[in-house]
């Protein structure tokens, strides 16, 4: 999504006007957090953003192609938190600090009265919207399910596509309910969805069920071989299984290409960490048991 194709009657050159559109956005989220966007005007945001409705208007015919450059920005730190929790750094910490992490992020996000506006029209006013529709909820779901299967790679993708529904929709509703609040009340919330998602997940990522807190055969040998982090986690996904194919390695890294996976593999294969099976049509690996190092 670009901001610069799809909002802007005019691009804004100079760095002066390049600043002069972010304090133009900066001010109408918080006059739509503020006042709702069916009461917001154009005077009142450019008021806000100190500039002249007359500069607003060089960059935004209205009120709503203003709106719609919001969404993108809201997308796009969606986006940077999503890439953060994939970091391995992120996805190895004890359980209870990796969901504390996932609830402060987005917390955070929803701080900001960009997010938040967006957030709360979307499930009271879809049709204003450009730029987002229901797909972006099925992108989160789709995240949600890489991120529980990176963690845990042992998860079918039946029960973490079934774990990620739930969350997703579920905690869009509760999040709803906290924008609505007073901000006390809306940080009871956010603890109470941290403490929620401990208790569903803890089962299927939980430390018990990952080990995280003891090192592990494939650990080992990751370290050992110095294993990028990519490798690492399909070398832990085949530890935990009896095979695994390249399909899973491309369910695992959905940003990444077959010919890239395939040679991590081939990295793992010329070290005997993993070994072939099946012919070339349906060619399968498994983790080598058997290697001197465990």
């Amino acid at each position: 999504m670009n901001l610069k194709q799809n909002s802007l009657r005019r691009q804004p050159q100079q760095k002066r006007s390049q600043e002069r559109v972010e304090r133009i956005l900066d001010a109408a989220a918080i006059v739509f957090d503020e006042v709702g966007f069916e009461a917001a005007t154009t005077h009142a945001i450019a008021a806000r953003a100190d500039t002249a409705v007359g500069s607003l208007y060089q960059f935004f015919p209205d009120k709503l192609a203003i709106f719609n450059a919001l969404e993108l920005r809201h997308v796009d730190r969606v986006y940077v938190i999503w890439d953060k929790l994939l970091r391995p750094e992120v996805i190895q910490l004890p359980f209870a600090d990796f969901i504390h992490t996932i609830r402060t992020q987005f917390q955070k996000l929803f701080e900001q009265p960009t997010s938040r506006i967006i957030f709360v029209q979307f499930f009271t006013s879809p049709t204003i919207f450009k730029n987002i529709d229901h797909s972006f909820t099925q992108e989160a779901i789709q995240f949600m399910t890489k991120l529980l299967q990176t963690r845990n790679p042992a998860l079918t993708n039946k029960r973490s596509q079934l774990l990620s529904e739930i969350c997703v929709h579920g905690i869009n509703t509760l999040i709803l309910l906290a924008l609505r609040s007073d901000k006390a009340h809306c940080q009871e919330i956010f603890i109470e969805i941290e403490i929620l998602l401990k208790a569903y997940l803890k089962d299927d990522i939980g430390d018990e069920i990952t080990n995280n807190n003891s090192i592990q055969p494939w650990e080992k040998l990751a370290q050992l071989y110095q294993l990028n982090s990519r490798q690492s986690l399909i070398l832990k996904y085949a530890a935990a299984r009896p095979e695994i194919t390249i399909q899973n390695c491309e369910a695992m890294f959905l940003d990444v290409s077959r010919r890239t996976l395939q040679r991590d593999i081939k990295v793992m294969l010329e070290q005997k960490l993993l070994l072939p099976q099946g012919n070339t049509d349906r060619r399968c690996y498994r983790f080598n048991r058997e290697l001197p190092n465990l």
